[in-house]
């Protein structure tokens, strides 16, 4: 019998997908390299390097740990999570921790969580598990405004922080999974006219043409639009994406090197360590170095998808496919603010950027996308 289990285990495994892990592990080293070289000889800052190390490690464990366990139970845990998280969401609004003029951390010992971040993830693991129930119910346009109401729910409490870009990207794995569970095109038709109104509505409040209280636009979101829209009206505001197109530029073809790079190393180029970590990248690393980060992601993006095809159950599949719109957009969000394309926000970039709740965020989801292809060939038989 002990026999027979362990053939079975070396089964599975052999479906372990390493090439993802071995994406996932390039892009969280070369994080830490940059976060380094962005943070040296910066005294305040000096063990970011050492902290991410270590958040590496316990992501690394996570994702296994992941991988070990049967994404399957999820769906009997989907809904007791929903409600956790939003315990969590609660906690921030009433007693979390402010900074930079949002409240969005929850101190839980000696560290700071931000529970926006299990929000996200989150939402990936409890609307694949609504989707997959309701899957033939999705064609009654009822099941689809109860799927937005119970997204919606967490992403108006991260809209409260505020935290404007999370709660959009909330919404978009929402959007996503349904469209990925068959979501009907006139529905999806009468969304984009909703959206478009939206962002309509939220243009005219940003340049105040209209006052409408209570809105939740908070005043820095409201000129980051604003300065997005006319960079020129206030260029001193728009120094940071200036600084980082600066950066971007001087990095030319080949870079000036690793710790070298002269906005980076004077200091001109702020938040370089989160933010605009790529931005410090094509400043030390040029144009083929950046190029080389924007393939690796788009390399784990098309593994993730992979995966999402091979799965044989809807849930697991529906999962994959958070996940990978997950890595993509906020990437896209990410190096778009960098390169002054979109307005700023504050998405890290995925594997990259410092920050230990989103590194460990994006780690389990990486280890929920290998328990799908450990399990894919087991479903087959």
């Amino acid at each position: 019998m002990t026999a027979i289990l362990q053939t079975h285990r070396r089964q599975i495994w052999q479906h372990f997908d390493v090439s993802l892990l071995a994406l996932v592990s390039l892009l969280v080293i070369v994080g830490i390299a940059m976060i380094r070289s962005t943070t040296f000889e910066s005294p305040e800052l000096a063990n970011y390097p050492f902290v991410q190390i270590r958040w590496a490690l316990v992501g690394l464990v996570i994702l296994f740990g992941a991988a070990i366990f049967d994404y399957r139970y999820l769906r009997s845990l989907a809904r007791p999570m929903y409600v956790f998280v939003l315990i969590w969401l609660f906690t921030v609004a009433a007693a979390g921790i402010a900074s930079f003029g949002a409240q969005r951390w929850v101190r839980l010992g000696t560290l700071n969580i931000q529970p926006s971040e299990m929000a996200k993830i989150g939402t990936v693991i409890w609307m694949a598990d609504f989707a997959t129930r309701n899957r033939e119910k999705l064609k009654n346009y009822k099941w689809v405004l109860a799927s937005l109401a119970f997204a919606g729910m967490p992403a108006a409490f991260v809209l409260a922080e505020p935290n404007l870009s999370t709660a959009i990207m909330i919404m978009i794995v929402w959007f996503a999974i349904m469209f990925a569970a068959g979501l009907k095109w006139e529905y999806m038709a009468a969304l984009g006219v909703l959206a478009a109104i939206g962002a309509f509505v939220v243009l005219l409040v940003a340049f105040q043409v209209v006052t409408i209280p209570n809105f939740p636009l908070e005043d820095y979101q409201r000129l980051r639009i604003v300065r997005f829209i006319f960079p020129n009206a206030d260029p001193d505001a728009q120094y940071n994406v200036l600084q980082a197109l600066i950066s971007i530029g001087s990095g030319g073809l080949f870079g000036e090197g690793y710790n070298h790079a002269s906005q980076v190393n004077l200091r001109f180029l702020k938040v370089r360590h989160t933010d605009f970590i790529f931005a410090s990248l094509s400043a030390e690393f040029g144009f083929v170095g950046a190029a080389l980060l924007m393939i690796t992601i788009a390399l784990i993006i098309i593994r993730i998808l992979r995966v999402a095809r091979a799965a044989t159950d809807p849930f697991g599949a529906l999962i994959c496919y958070g996940v990978a719109v997950l890595v993509f957009y906020q990437s896209f969000f990410n190096i778009g603010m960098n390169m002054n394309l979109l307005p700023v926000t504050g998405l890290p970039l995925p594997f990259v950027s410092y920050g230990g709740s989103a590194l460990v965020t994006y780690m389990f989801a990486i280890g929920l996308v290998e328990s799908v292809a450990l399990r894919h060939k087991e479903l087959e038989r």
